[in-house]
């Protein structure tokens, strides 16, 4: 229960992780005896006027008296604004294609029709034009607004500006709108250069020029300048005039083709995002031009393709600073502007990632057990998509970006190729799972290819460093290259050992990769001794999702949760990048090779480049998952700890570092040591050994069955029975043959078994009836055990009644119906494990129809093995209660067992991906009857703002007059983290009923109640088994759960200390963001002063680079807000660090505090040793 404290109450500053200090509000507790009441913070007014918001955009620069011009029209009313069409009032979600919208539209089909077709003339033409010339109105604008008509003079002259309009003139023989170019609305007109739209006076006759646009391509005509330039010296060169003019020439010599720098900027956003192919987009201009004979129209496909990898390698060229010298150093600098970058390297670095002397100082003093702050985190992958043919000419084109963005030198590629050897220890996977990118080195992938695809570098924030071609295979030596290449960005030079950055990589291959690591770079690279020392302290993984199809060896030795100071590094990043590069492959792949290689470089520029703008959103996101679920793990962890206080001391001070014992076997304390429990088949073998002894006093004369045997079999054909029930139901209901086959095979069996049954049944009761047997239908047979007898009434399910043998005969079922529960709950673990493994791989199977069909099918085998297995449970708990072992309603010590009661994150496998989003029962349901701890529960409100705040500081949102409002960043938890993040305040404790109606009423959004939604606990099945009261499965069954304790315990303390260093970490890439965004900034501004002081006076150069510092000094602005956001997370005192260092600082003083309890427990604090 939530109560809203009134604002003249007093204010205090949050003790917990709260980042900002906010108004108070009150929680009710109800899990303990009785309610208590915590107060918790909202609001700070004392940074009232510096509260960060990640929704509202920044309102446009105060007007100075150099606008007074546009001020009048600005002060009659608000500025104009992107607008969209509104989502739904009530949930503010963007508005879907509905039934109403579209009916809302086909209303009106008929007036759409109207004013289009309408469009197809105008009453004005052949009236006379306004201009007093005489002359009809025929020509209107196909792209200009309104369409007004007007004479022929009069249209060109309005068009001298933009012709490249499309003029509609009127055929007066056929009555419609002719399409023209500009040049042939006149006969005199043409496109003028130099004079403003205006021909010059000396200019020669008009020439005859293709100018393409993005309305299409235009067959026009041109009229240089010949005007001197100065004494002495002739006009400028013709392709000169046409840059000048926004044209940008085909050719240098004697330019007969143009393309305005509209049409390039419009075709690179397009390829970048879209990944349209010239041959593709040349059509679409064709058919601008003239839909009807497009054929007629030029093709300029061949040009074109050169002109727009010159004119993009033109555009990074100037965004990289090289057209401003950005190499030499700045006055007053002794350094270059990027002092570790290779020499005119035109890629981007990612601005969170440390880069010293950039974004973060050369030196900084941080604890080993905090290094993750300054750790750079990349990881490697291939792709095959990315590939080129195999062709007989590859030309004598030249790659424009040779060796200066992310592909390296072609000649060091070549050479390197020339050496290449795929060595066969290369191929070997130390667990001996079949990993295809280390068994498939050296072979080709797919033929007629001269490169098979491509090897990334990617950091963790997903920004490329660095691209390989593979040859034949993901090869090592190729990943090696790629390594290389991703390192030397930020070392050359190389730093010195007391500046040089931690790397972690991540691979698929890393098992195999690392062996020979340093050796291989050693011999491909010799003299580069930096990159030898770097491989020699670097630390590696195996992704998170790639780990799942590796051996148990490497699963227990490489997976990234359970390594010191990784964060939450899964590693998976490279992967990121190829959805959004693969369209690509189907245009590159025919390209020449250095087509390629600039197309592909071109295209992941842009990659990074969203990634670069976006980067402060995408770490305000992360940190606030980030903290929510490092809280929650936090809590699970305590009250596993207080659940196993004579134990989690001596856990606490066991190494997490996996080790190899003498006999080759891993351990590890993530990792069960021992796997086995108490099933019927140990239960079985112990009685057979028991009755095979008392059959051999007996005499050898008289007929005898070990009795143990006997019921063993008769549960096993119950099974039997059951399933084909099981499976003529789902026959039922999807009639398939390979199932009636599956029936009439168990059919078969089952008839077999019970016939050796029931000859061993004469000689366990040699007076008993035998049940009729329908060889048909043999699960309708029913067996007759003691349970069934006694079910039946045939006998006492007591100890007193009855002859020695049928208590012989009950106890013996006992036993084996206690072993079938105790198998049959492993079972439904098997069979729930099993169904949840077939949803998750079932869009890995979705390969057509065929692929449909499978995975369906493989869906309701799971759910049926599931139920089947649910059933034998119970039959066998059902026989228990005939046998008098235990009463009908009792849970002890067999529960009734329910779908319900299946969930449960598991320890006896191996983490898997996602575990980190899932929590036990116990997250929920805490069985110390303490709820989520008082930070946890007052955060999800304590992060939001008052919806009437508006004098906080907000977002720069660009500096086009018309500012475009940011959209809301949602500050809800993620889908995945619906259901595990509490909706409400209160967690209902084991001890409270769980049909109770708990209301809350939310500090920020009034009064709203909803009802408590109960969430999802531990399945009892996986909280202990509830066994027999035997001894000797009491013992094992003990052990097996002490040691799931202790698994589960290292694992939640694993999972509290990652998404503790993810939290920390993103609050260090955070200051690097802005550091980095401030020195670009200074940069630019330092370039733009320098070129203005070279030149006397301020011209284009110097106002670019000024633009450019604008725009990363609104980019620094956003990211300060960001990191200052308690929506998203921040820290309230983190964020008030100006250096690198004071953040660690305070870092390691926090934890100091919010790990008390730790202490109060004598729980040794384990990143300590880190």
């Amino acid at each position: 229960m939530l109560k809203r404290v009134g604002k003249n109450k007093a204010k205090k500053t949050s003790k917990h992780l709260n980042a900002t200090l906010q108004d108070s509000y009150e929680i009710t507790y109800h899990s303990g005896p009785s309610p208590r009441k915590e107060s918790h913070i909202l609001d700070d007014p004392l940074e009232s006027t510096q509260r960060p918001s990640t929704s509202a955009p920044i309102p446009p620069p105060p007007v100075t008296e150099e606008d007074d011009f546009f001020a009048a029209e600005e002060d009659s009313g608000p500025l104009p604004a992107y607008n969209t069409t509104p989502g739904d009032e009530k949930t503010g979600e963007k508005m879907r294609q509905t039934v109403a919208h579209m009916a809302e539209l086909k209303s009106q089909e008929s007036v759409f029709l109207d004013c289009l077709l309408a469009s197809h003339h105008n009453p004005d033409v052949l009236t006379p034009c306004a201009c007093g010339r005489g002359l009809a109105r025929k020509v209107k604008c196909a792209d200009c607004l309104h369409g007004v008509v007007l004479c022929p003079q009069c249209w060109v002259d309005a068009h001298r500006a933009n012709p490249t309009h499309w003029a509609l003139v009127w055929n007066t023989n056929e009555r419609y709108f002719e399409r023209h170019d500009f040049c042939r609305v006149l006969g005199s007109a043409s496109v003028a250069l130099g004079h403003n739209g205006r021909r010059c006076p000396a200019a020669d006759a008009a020439k005859s020029f293709t100018l393409v646009d993005t309305n299409g391509i235009h067959a026009t005509a041109i009229s240089f300048c010949r005007c001197k330039t100065g004494e002495g010296q002739g006009p400028k060169p013709e392709f000169e005039q046409l840059l000048c003019a926004g044209i940008f020439p085909a050719t240098v010599k004697q330019p007969k083709t143009g393309y305005t720098l509209n049409l390039l900027e419009h075709y690179r956003e397009l390829r970048n995002q879209s990944k349209i192919s010239a041959y593709s987009f040349i059509l679409v201009l064709q058919r601008l031009a003239d839909p009807w004979f497009s054929d007629a129209v030029p093709d300029i496909y061949t040009n074109f393709l050169a002109i727009t990898r010159f004119h993009q390698t033109l555009d990074i060229i100037m965004c990289r600073g090289y057209a401003h010298d950005v190499d030499t150093p700045l006055d007053g600098e002794t350094e270059r502007p990027y002092p570790n970058r290779p020499i005119s390297y035109l890629g981007l670095q990612c601005v969170a990632c440390p880069e010293r002397g950039v974004n973060m100082p050369r030196i900084v003093n941080v604890p080993n057990y905090l290094r993750h702050t300054i750790s750079a985190f990349k990881t490697l992958d291939g792709n095959f998509k990315a590939n080129q043919f195999t062709k007989r000419d590859n030309g004598t084109d030249i790659s424009l970006t040779d060796g200066r963005m992310y592909f390296p030198l072609q000649q060091e590629f070549e050479e390197m190729k020339d050496k290449f050897i795929v060595v066969e220890e290369d191929k070997e996977v130390p667990c001996g799972a079949h990993i295809g990118s280390i068994r498939h080195q050296g072979s080709v992938k797919w033929g007629n290819t001269a490169i098979s695809g491509v090897v990334a570098c990617a950091c963790d924030h997903a920004v490329v460093g660095s691209l390989v071609d593979m040859l034949v295979g993901e090869a090592f030596a190729l990943g090696t290259l790629a390594l290389r290449e991703s390192l030397k960005r930020t070392n050359s030079p190389p730093h010195d050992k007391e500046s040089t950055t931690p790397e972690v990589f991540s691979y698929d291959s890393w098992c195999s990769f690392v062996v020979k690591l340093r050796r291989r770079a050693i011999e491909m690279f010799p003299e580069e001794t930096w990159l030898h020392d770097l491989l020699a302290k670097i630390e590696g993984q195996i992704p998170a999702d790639h780990i799942n199809g590796h051996g148990e060896e490497c699963r227990t030795i490489w997976q990234a949760v359970y390594f010191a100071c990784r964060a939450h590094f899964y590693g998976e990043t490279a992967e990121v990048i190829w959805a959004f590069l693969n369209p690509l492959g189907s245009s590159t792949r025919q390209s020449t090779g250095a087509a390629r290689h600039d197309i592909m470089n071109f295209v992941i520029d842009a990659w990074n480049t969203w990634k670069m703008l976006h980067a402060a959103r995408l770490l305000a996101d992360e940190r606030r998952d980030a903290l929510r679920l490092f809280e929650l793990h936090m809590a699970v962890l305590e009250d596993l700890s207080r659940q196993h206080l004579d134990d989690v001391v001596e856990w606490s001070r066991l190494s997490r570092i996996a080790t190899k014992t003498p006999d080759g076997q891993w351990h590890s304390v993530y990792q069960h040591e021992s796997k086995t429990v108490v099933t019927i088949e140990s239960i079985l073998s112990t009685l057979v050994a028991e009755e095979e002894q008392t059959l051999s006093q007996v005499d050898e004369r008289q007929p005898r069955t070990p009795v143990a045997q006997w019921i063993h079999k008769g549960i096993m054909i119950e099974r039997e029975q059951l399933l084909t029930v099981a499976m003529l139901g789902n026959y039922r209901s999807h009639p398939l043959q390979d199932t009636w086959d599956a029936i009439v095979k168990l059919r078969e069996s089952t008839n077999a078994n019970l016939k050796k049954f029931r000859e061993q049944q004469r000689l366990v009761y040699p007076r008993l009836k035998l049940s009729a047997l329908d060889p048909d239908e043999p699960e309708l047979t029913a067996i007759q055990l003691p349970s069934y007898r006694i079910k039946h009434g045939q006998r006492e399910a007591s100890n007193e009644g009855g002859t020695a043998e049928d208590q012989q005969l009950r106890a013996a079922e006992i036993q084996l119906r206690c072993g079938q529960a105790n198998s049959g709950i492993l079972q439904v673990q098997q069979a729930s494990l099993g169904l949840s493994a077939v949803k998750k791989a079932r869009d890995q199977d979705y390969r057509g129809q065929a692929g449909i069909t499978r995975t369906k099918r493989n869906l309701q085998k799971a759910e049926l093995l599931k139920t089947f297995e649910i059933t034998m449970y119970n039959r066998a708990r059902t026989a228990l209660v005939h046998l008098g072992y235990q009463d009908h309603g009792s849970d002890t010590p067999y529960r009734l067992l329910t779908a319900s009661d299946t969930w449960r994150k598991d320890t006896h496998l191996h983490r898997a991906t996602g575990d980190s989003r899932l929590f036990d029962g116990t997250a929920w349901h805490l069985q110390s009857g303490t709820t989520i701890s008082t930070v946890a529960s007052a955060l999800s409100s304590a992060h939001k703002r008052d919806s009437d705040d508006d004098d906080e500081p907000q977002l720069v949102a660009s500096t086009q007059m018309l500012k475009r409002r940011a959209g809301a960043g949602s500050s809800r938890a993620t889908k995945r983290l619906k259901d595990i993040v509490p909706e409400d305040i209160v967690v209902l404790s084991d001890a409270e009923s769980s049909d109770e109606e708990i209301t809350a009423s939310s500090p920020v959004k009034g009064t709203a109640k909803k009802k408590t939604k109960k969430k999802k606990r531990d399945g009892w099945i996986w909280s202990g088994f509830a066994t027999h009261r035997q001894d000797v499965s009491d013992e094992s069954l003990a052990k097996y759960k002490a040691e799931s304790d202790r698994v589960q315990w290292f694992r939640a303390e694993a999972e509290m200390y990652r998404w503790l260093e993810q939290y920390e970490r993103k609050h260090a890439e955070f200051l690097r963001v802005i550091q980095r965004f401030g020195r670009d900034s200074d940069v630019w501004t330092g370039l733009s002063q320098r070129e203005e002081d070279r030149a006397g006076t301020f011209n284009g150069k110097a106002a670019f680079a000024q633009m450019q510092a604008a725009m990363y000094k609104r980019l620094q602005h956003n990211a300060e807000v960001m990191f200052k956001d308690a929506n998203s997370g921040a820290h309230n005192d983190w964020v008030k660090s100006e250096t690198l260092e004071e953040l660690v600082g305070k870092i390691d003083g926090w934890r100091d505090s919010v790990f008390k309890w730790m202490d109060d427990m004598d729980i040794h604090r384990a990143y300590k040793d880190f």
